[in-house]
């Protein structure tokens, strides 16, 4: 088809507007989380809220998963009890962590339905992993269809999910370009990574980390923020800001693809009590605030 000098400016006028969108959605600064993983001890809707709302972060990253704050079996009810006695305290749900991972999941459809009543608008998915012998490829293949149905439930309900990238193992998504392909095969708006900047700084530690963040920062709908030091050739959790995690980095290359979603912060190392954990979690939001700003976020 030939295209006249016209209809050439004006293509390009149009693809000049969709690319300024990202630009615009970029001042908003994204939410504050804490992972209520993290806060397993406190079983009480009430009491949760009111620990994050003295956390100083903005909202939950609530587990609705085997062993959550809510069960998959009991989510049409306690989801909404739950969300309303958070937000009662000044404390929002951006997102939910499940372990969906597959459109056939029998909590699927009354996870991601009853998220949408709730007005949660953000779902952490996934956690496949490649056989140990197996043909990538071909389970890839597999995975991706797996995922793609997941993701036709996410639109039918206005849920974005978000796929949790892990280190180590045989974990898909651990090299990130699995993901980044599956998520161009889907090719849904509603789907797409929960980056997680401490586990892709553990497989690409020394630069990889920076071409995988660019690769996936048009696809990055939140994020997990977490970091480590290297002990022998393991990573070794430690607190936001004492490890070798360039979580500005991360940011500042998010926010040039407009990112604007939940944060989640996580604490994956032992502490003494409870009481010191929270401490650490506040030290934390403290900190990722200061990053934010330090990115370019107001």
């Amino acid at each position: 088809m030939n295209l006249t000098r016209r209809d050439f400016l004006a293509s390009s006028v149009a693809a000049a507007a969709l690319a300024a969108v990202p630009a615009r959605a970029q001042t908003a600064t994204p939410a504050v989380c804490v992972f209520s993983k993290h806060l397993g001890f406190i079983n009480d809707y009430r009491a949760l809220g009111k620990t994050a709302k003295e956390l100083g972060v903005d909202a939950l990253d609530l587990t609705v998963r085997k062993g959550g704050h809510v069960l998959p079996e009991n989510v049409a009810a306690d989801l909404p009890r739950a969300a309303d006695a958070i937000r009662a305290e000044g404390v929002d749900v951006a997102m939910i962590t499940t372990n969906l991972n597959s459109g056939d999941d029998n909590d699927a459809r009354p996870i991601l339905e009853a998220a949408s009543k709730t007005g949660i608008r953000y779902a952490r998915v996934g956690g496949l992993s490649y056989s140990e012998d197996g043909d990538i490829a071909s389970e890839l293949q597999r995975f991706q269809e797996q995922l793609r149905g997941l993701a036709r439930l996410l639109d039918e309900y206005g849920v974005t999910g978000g796929y949790h990238n892990h280190s180590g193992g045989t974990n898909m998504s651990a090299v990130l370009w699995d993901l980044r392909q599956v998520i161009l095969s889907i090719g849904s708006e509603r789907f797409g990574s929960n980056f997680d900047v401490g586990h892709a700084a553990v497989e690409g530690a020394y630069a990889g980390w920076r071409i995988n963040a660019r690769l996936l920062a048009p696809y990055v709908k939140m994020m997990a923020v977490k970091d480590f030091v290297w002990e022998g050739d393991r990573p070794k959790w430690v607190p936001l800001g004492q490890g070798i995690v360039k979580t500005v980095e991360f940011l500042k290359i998010f926010r040039g693809h407009g990112f604007a979603g939940p944060i989640s912060l996580h604490f994956e190392y032992k502490m003494d009590s409870n009481d010191a954990l929270l401490e650490d979690m506040r030290a934390a939001a403290a900190k990722l605030r200061a990053y934010l700003q330090e990115a370019g976020y107001q």
